[in-house]
């Protein structure tokens, strides 16, 4: 009979330790499951290195990516520092000039930088003949005087915030 409790009490054992070993292997999948591709391909790479070589790896590539993304940085830095003195506000006014032609075919154009400077191109049509006209703007204001079509352009070129450009 005591024999019999014992292979009753070693089969269950064995079973606690079958489903704990389940349990186990089901965890571990689990959290395989949870490992990223690129954590698998670092673990593919350093596979039979030993640590601190792996690590001295991981590390110089780091360094590397720090490198770049300081280039990269600098690299954009450079481009918002040019971007200031380039058009980025326009102002558009069309009209008529003369009373015998219509259709708005005369026409004032702001055209601006970062720090309100640059050109009014203005074109007025007549009968007669187009003339062209280039006033120049330094931070917002100009020597010359403008006409009311010229001065609307220009408002309408410094009114434009960063967002509408």
């Amino acid at each position: 009979m005591n024999t019999l409790y014992l292979a009753l009490g070693t089969s269950v054992i064995a079973l606690l330790v079958a489903i704990a070993a389940l349990l186990v292997a089901w965890r571990l999948r689990q959290r395989q499951a949870e490992i990223t591709p690129d954590t698998r391909r670092l673990a593919a790479r350093m596979a039979g290195k030993p640590v601190p070589d792996a690590l001295g790896e991981v590390i110089a590539h780091l360094e590397d990516i720090s490198r770049r993304l300081t280039t990269v940085e600098q690299q954009a830095q450079q481009l918002a520092d040019g971007y200031s003195s380039t058009v980025q506000k326009v102002g558009l006014t069309r009209f008529d000039r003369d009373e015998q032609v219509r259709g708005n075919l005369s026409f004032a154009l702001a055209l601006l930088d970062g720090s309100d400077s640059g050109v009014i191109i203005t074109s007025l049509y007549s009968p007669e003949g187009c003339r062209t006209f280039l006033r120049p703007i330094r931070e917002g204001k100009t020597g010359h005087e403008l006409l009311p079509e010229e001065q609307l352009a220009l408002a309408r070129a410094q009114a434009l915030a960063d967002g509408d450009k």
